[in-house]
């Protein structure tokens, strides 16, 4: 047993536990025997359980407690905090956030069209504004070039690669007509101004060309607001105004890893039936007959699987499956599938959700190597958001760097027994550090008073209670 120095270091202690990994996974004895020692998988977490185990600790998140510990006895003998000692007050439960946000504002009127904040997320040395813009088509040369460079019912990012880069400088043009000086004035609670400058713009077109819906819009701020800032207000040309004000923090319970109870068949016969309800929900003009060809084969699914005999025989997974593809497909009403999927379906025909946004700050014991920090959350009419930072990254890559999956996947349901499917919504950063927003559907429960996210792995997993705060009057 290894005994911690005098002043411990937990990226330090990091550091041993990749490289630890890393020669497991080169093959060397003597890393392969340390791994063995606690786990049966050669994975970042099982190294950290290693590291933790030579240091005479149950687990990783109890060394990094104990870590805390001493640097906090240290730091109570009068010795000045170090630059080392910044990750470990981040790594604590009531540390504060390094990471937080201003929303409720209120749409307000541009050169461009109808412009509808969102969310302004503030991170180490920069500010970013998401926003939705109903464009007015009289937006200029620029932007009715990058409406024009919109393929029918198509994202920019799944353009073909030299017609994707041309809209996005059409778009960033288009939106750079949103961020002139003369355009808006940035103030805060303080009489301090900021400049916006244009990020990116990014939606669908419909059958004519035109916008189909809203386009995302993402603006930077300049400078960064400190932690004193409570509003920013956004003010046009006009006089027209609208205030984003701090987002809340709610109270959050982080549970320990436990091992995934349900079985792979069980959640690719869940994964089946959120994708079905997904594709109801994200519009809700899908043709018929892709409808009932997704319920086919998801019924063909069911068979195959319960041949295999990998399902409990006593699950009711499958009659539940076979029961939401009679709903979707018109032969049969919703009163008899489960509150979860009913509840889905019913939301989608709300006429509005609660406006949300709260810092939730919320670290995360690493999930099979994937370490997670759950920032913000963000509500609006048409769904919800959670921004989220993960190391190595959110996504593994195939050898040919096209394959991509999510080694954790993130479920959420409210204390209504209401349920959320989850899409990838953005990302950004590379595979050693991502910082990513998931998009839930449907809208939030109006009467929803705490939400229950579950962090899920291949073998273990975490839960995240918050409670659900009212949005602070901007």
């Amino acid at each position: 047993m290894s005994e911690l120095p005098g002043r411990p270091d937990l990226d330090q202690l990091r550091r041993q536990a990749r490289e630890l990994l890393r020669a497991a996974a080169d093959g060397e004895p003597r890393a392969i025997a340390r791994l063995r020692a606690v786990s049966g998988r050669v994975t970042l977490s099982a190294a950290q359980l290693a590291i933790a185990r030579e240091h005479g600790c149950p687990s990783w998140p109890a060394l990094g407690a104990e870590v805390r510990r001493r640097r906090r006895m240290l730091g109570s003998a009068g010795r000045p905090v170090q630059g080392g000692d910044v990750r470990d007050l981040l790594d604590a439960p009531d540390a504060p956030a390094d990471r937080w946000s201003f929303g409720g504002g209120t749409a307000i009127g541009t050169s461009a069209g109808l412009l509808f904040p969102e969310v302004l997320v503030v991170g180490a040395g920069h500010a970013v504004l998401d926003a939705s813009l109903m464009s007015s088509g009289t937006g200029g040369p620029a932007a009715a070039r990058a409406r024009r460079l919109l393929v029918s019912g198509m994202p920019l990012a799944r353009l073909v690669p030299g017609r994707a880069r041309a809209a996005r400088r059409a778009a960033v043009a288009a939106v750079g007509s949103l961020a002139g000086p003369g355009d808006r004035t940035v103030i805060d609670d303080r009489g301090a101004r900021y400049a916006l400058h244009p990020g990116g713009m990014w939606g669908k077109s419909g059958p004519s060309g035109g916008p189909a819906g809203p386009l995302s819009v993402g603006l930077g701020l300049d400078p960064v607001p400190g932690r004193e800032v409570r509003w920013l207000e956004l003010r046009s040309r006009n006089g027209a105004a609208t205030r984003l004000v701090r987002s809340a923090r709610p109270a959050v319970r982080i549970s320990q890893l436990t091992p995934v109870a349900v079985s792979p068949a069980e959640r690719e016969l869940s994964g089946q039936a959120f994708g079905l309800v997904e594709l109801r929900l994200a519009s809700a003009e899908v043709a018929e007959d892709v409808l009932g060809q997704r319920c086919s084969a998801a019924l063909a699914r069911i068979a195959e699987i319960q041949r295999s005999g990998e399902l409990d025989p006593g699950s009711e997974l499958p009659d539940q499956l076979r029961q939401l593809c009679a709903v979707l497909t018109g032969h049969r009403p919703a009163g008899r599938l489960s509150r979860s999927w009913s509840g889905m379906l019913d939301a989608a025909q709300r006429a509005d959700g609660p406006r949300r946004h709260l810092d939730i700050c919320a670290v995360l014991p690493p999930i099979d190597g994937v370490a997670v920090r759950v920032d913000i959350l963000i509500s609006m009419s048409d769904g919800w958001r959670l921004y989220l930072r993960a190391t190595p990254g959110w996504r593994n890559h195939g050898q040919d760097s096209h394959r991509r999956w999510s080694p954790v996947s993130v479920h959420a349901e409210d204390d209504r027994a209401g349920a959320y499917l989850s899409t990838l919504g953005g990302s950004s950063g590379d595979r050693g550090n991502e910082e990513l927003a998931l998009r839930f559907l449907p809208r939030l429960d109006p009467l929803a008073r705490a939400l229950r996210l579950t962090c899920r792995g291949a073998s273990e997993e975490v839960v995240a209670d918050l409670g659900l705060v009212p949005a602070a009057a901007p």
